[in-house]
């Protein structure tokens, strides 16, 4: 094996550069006009919750920003190059957070936890960008349009921990291509990578611990390049509830649903949900970089 740094590696690393979002199976980045259209549905609710329990969930330099409301998104990504077609079901959780490090102080999106739907996008995300992954089943989204509802679900081990349902929902005339993740709050998503020391007993701590964050400096930018994108918004009412879990039912996930089920929705404050397709590198989150070891 040579280890080409101009190329991507993750394990097994024995095989070579390894193909994905980022990478095409050449060991080279994708070209613009070999990533084809994907398309979208994406649907956010935001809820108020009690800021204390809100911290509890916060790495070292990070401390709430603004109001605390929980923003939940609910999306299906399809036709995606990288998986020659194939599409996928996503949940993730983010709210307002500011991380304070030795270097640099960013107001952004701080997001504990996504599921997703193929195991491919979770080795990809949790190694090269940071991301905190994990596996679920996702149905279809269920969409009336002309009831103006919609509506899916998260569930794993034959146990669903979530239900989102969106209703009301009426057509913006005039949208702002902006994708939904953060809501009204603005500012950068901001991740914690933390990757453990392989050690007898596991108490040596991590070989990585570091923030990540897919804006450039002083930049709002999201991780979704939405320019070249056609482009669609609803606005209407929705809720989530999140179920919580015995150990039995959810072995290895059990503690993140329940710690997210321990958050009080105490008011629903907004809900949206966005349809949209463009070319599909757009959405490969090639602009991801360490911030700062914590």
């Amino acid at each position: 094996m040579t280890n080409q740094t101009a190329s991507r590696y993750r394990m097994p690393a024995v095989f070579g550069p390894a193909p994905g979002p980022r990478q095409h199976p050449d060991g080279r980045m994708w070209r613009k006009e070999e990533t084809g259209t994907m398309r979208s549905d994406w649907m956010r609710v935001a809820y108020r919750t009690d800021p204390a329990k809100l911290e509890r969930l916060l790495p070292p330099g990070f401390e709430l920003r603004g109001d605390p409301v929980v923003n939940v998104n609910c999306a299906w990504l399809h036709d995606l190059y990288w998986l020659a077609g194939r599409s996928y079901g996503l949940l993730a959780i983010n709210f307002p957070a500011t991380f304070r490090g030795s270097k640099e102080t960013i107001a952004g999106n701080f997001c504990p936890v996504l599921w997703e739907g193929r195991p491919d996008a979770i080795m990809t995300g949790r190694e090269e960008l940071g991301f905190p992954k994990m596996f679920a089943d996702f149905p279809e989204i269920a969409r009336d349009q002309a009831a103006g509802t919609a509506s899916c679900s998260a569930s794993y081990m034959d146990f669903t921990f979530f239900d989102i349902a969106l209703e009301g929902l009426v057509e913006d005339a005039n949208p702002v291509k902006v994708l939904p993740e953060a809501g009204k709050s603005g500012g950068p998503l901001l991740y914690w990578k933390y990757m453990p020391r392989t050690s007898p007993g596991g108490g040596e701590g991590a070989d990585v611990s570091c923030v990540t964050t897919g804006a450039p400096r002083g930049s709002t930018a999201t991780n979704i390049i939405m320019d070249d994108f056609d482009y669609r918004r609803w606005t209407g009412k929705g809720a989530v509830r999140w179920h919580r879990a015995k150990w039995e039912q959810l072995p290895l996930s059990a503690h993140v649903v329940n710690g997210i089920a321990d958050l009080d929705i105490l008011e629903f404050v907004d809900a949206e949900l966005v349809s949209f397709s463009g070319p599909g590198i757009a959405i490969s989150v090639n602009q991801m970089r360490t911030v700062e070891s914590i």
